[in-house]
């Protein structure tokens, strides 16, 4: 059994501001143990039910938070930026379940730090008229692969999107949101006890009735920038259209092609 996981840190037990998420900060090297330790926590139950090739994407920031000396030594990490599948890299068939650690809600919903991609820089991204995130635009990603998102970790609001969006997927609730800089977290060695658990029966005894989520032919992509002057910066990519002040339009081939434009687009209007 081959198993991808995509982790992320916004959604880990315990990370509720930007003092948690970011290099600079002193309370970083913390989170990224804790980070660390709950994808571990993952691993574990992986291999319980029969995984031999794990695969970890460290889709946070920079990409380089998790503690490759303190991972579990029978996964592969991808580490770095700069990757042209972004959270997805390293996705490929021939996977058989896809785990997403310590993700967050969506923008402009009430999850603890909820942001699509670059809180910065998005406000809005559209998926042929549906809002998406980044777990439901990286679960699309999986299912061009034919790989089904098999489980997914992080607050409750996140676990209610997941639902709306596949009601099969498999959800642990490691903190309740309160608020965006706040949350009622549950204890680390009691998360780790659950996503264990949960990764092991999700394997072992549901994952035959998960299926991938897919859409297939052309995608339509709409991004909402944070203001008009991003979205005029990402023009230069031919086939981007200008619909609004702040948002852009780009009719793509595939889901995949969706994706990568979608990464381009938010470095233009980054620097914008």
């Amino acid at each position: 059994m081959n198993i991808y996981i995509s982790a992320d840190i916004e959604g880990i037990s315990g990370v509720v501001n930007g003092s948690h998420t970011t290099q600079s900060s002193f309370e970083y090297n913390r989170t990224r143990k804790l980070m660390t330790d709950e994808v571990n926590a993952a691993i574990k139950g992986a291999k319980r039910a029969g995984a031999k090739k794990i695969i970890i994407n460290d889709s946070h920031g920079q990409m380089t938070n998790i503690l490759i000396e303190a991972l579990d030594e029978d996964a592969m990490l991808i580490s770095g930026n700069h990757k042209i599948l972004s959270m997805m890299e390293g996705i490929e068939e021939g996977f058989d379940a896809v785990f997403f650690i310590g993700y967050h809600a969506r923008q402009n919903t009430s999850g603890v730090l909820s942001h699509s991609y670059s809180g910065a820089t998005i406000n809005e991204i559209v998926i042929n008229g549906n809002v998406v995130g980044e777990f439901e635009l990286n679960s699309l990603v999986a299912g061009y692969y034919d790989v089904p998102v098999a489980l997914v970790s992080g607050d409750n609001v996140l676990a209610n999107q997941v639902k709306m969006f596949n009601e099969d997927i498999e959800t642990v609730i490691v903190k309740e949101a309160h608020s965006r800089y706040t949350a009622k977290c549950i204890q680390p060695q009691k998360v780790h006890k659950m996503l264990e658990k949960r990764a092991y029966e999700t394997l072992d005894s549901k994952l035959q009735t998960i299926k991938p989520c897919k859409l297939n032919g052309e995608i339509e992509l709409e991004i909402a920038f944070k203001n008009s002057g991003m979205a005029e910066a990402t023009l230069y990519i031919p086939g981007t259209e200008l619909i609004a002040p702040n948002r852009v339009r780009y009719k793509a081939k595939d889901i995949l092609e969706a994706y990568k434009v979608r990464i381009a687009l938010t470095n233009l209007a980054s620097k914008a």
